[in-house]
C-alpha cells in the first residue's frame, strides 16, 4: 500500500470519526461518508470493506484522540497529583460524547464495541499505572498498596458511574461531582501527607470541589 493510499485511508476515517461522533453511529452511512468526502462508495469498501471495519478504525481514532488531547492537557502540570486532575477534567469534558458513542455501538455493532472496550480500557489502565508509578516515585503515593486492585477500582468505578449514572448516582448529584468525590479521596487514601496536601490544593486550584455551585 502506498504511501498516498495510506494518508487517503487515514483522511476517511478522520472524517468518518467526527461525522458517526456528530451524527450517530446508525444514521451514517457509507454513502454518506463518500459523499461528504468526494470519493466513490467503491474506493471505501475496497480501502475498508465494510462499514464495520471503518466503524472500528474511526472509534479507535476517536479515543486516540481523547488520549492525544490528555496528554496535551497534563504536559505543563508541575506533578503527577495536578496532571491527573488535569486528565480528570479532560474525561468530565468528553464524557457526555464518549458514553452516547459507546452505547450506540453496545446497541447496533456489539462486536466493535466489545474491542473497542478492552483495548481502550487496557490503554486507560497502562495509562494510570504509569501516573501512579511515578507518584510513588516523586513520595506523592505510599508503595505499600497494590497497584492492579487500585486501577480496577479507579478505572471500573468510574466507568460504572459514567455509563449507568441514573442508577448509581445520590439524587441531585452530577457525574463530575461523583467522580471528583470517588477519585479525590481515592488519591487520597494512597497518598502521603505530602501528597494530600497537592491534592487540596488542586482540588482549590481547578474548582474541581463537589461543593461547588451547580
Amino acid at each position: 500500500m502506498t504511501t498516498s493510499t495510506l494518508t487517503q485511508k487515514e483522511r476517511i476515517v478522520e472524517q468518518a470519526m467526527q461525522m458517526f461522533v456528530s451524527q450517530g453511529i446508525r444514521a451514517v452511512r457509507m454513502d454518506d461518508i463518500a459523499q461528504q468526502l468526494g470519493v466513490s462508495k467503491r474506493t471505501l469498501y475496497e480501502l475498508f470493506g465494510d462499514k464495520e471495519r471503518l466503524l472500528y478504525l474511526a472509534v479507535d481514532c476517536y479515543f486516540e484522540q481523547m488520549r492525544r488531547q490528555r496528554t496535551e492537557a497534563c504536559a505543563g502540570a508541575r506533578n503527577v497529583v495536578e496532571a491527573m486532575f488535569m486528565v480528570l477534567g479532560c474525561v468530565m469534558d468528553h464524557a457526555d460524547h464518549s458514553r452516547r458513542l459507546m452505547e450506540s455501538l453496545r446497541k447496533f455493532y456489539p462486536a466493535v464495541y466489545e474491542k473497542a472496550l478492552r483495548e481502550s480500557s487496557a490503554r486507560g489502565r497502562d495509562d494510570l499505572r504509569h501516573m501512579l508509578e511515578t507518584g510513588i516515585s516523586q513520595g506523592l503515593f505510599i508503595d505499600t498498596f497494590n497497584l492492579d486492585l487500585a486501577i480496577s477500582v479507579l478505572y471500573y468505578t468510574a466507568s460504572a458511574i459514567s455509563e449507568r449514572h441514573e442508577l448509581l448516582l445520590p439524587a441531585g448529584m452530577s457525574v463530575r461531582e461523583a467522580f471528583v468525590q470517588i477519585i479525590s479521596n481515592t488519591f487520597r487514601g494512597l497518598s502521603t501527607p505530602k501528597g494530600m496536601q497537592l491534592i487540596d490544593e488542586c482540588l482549590q486550584r481547578y474548582e474541581f470541589s463537589f461543593r461547588k455551585k451547580r
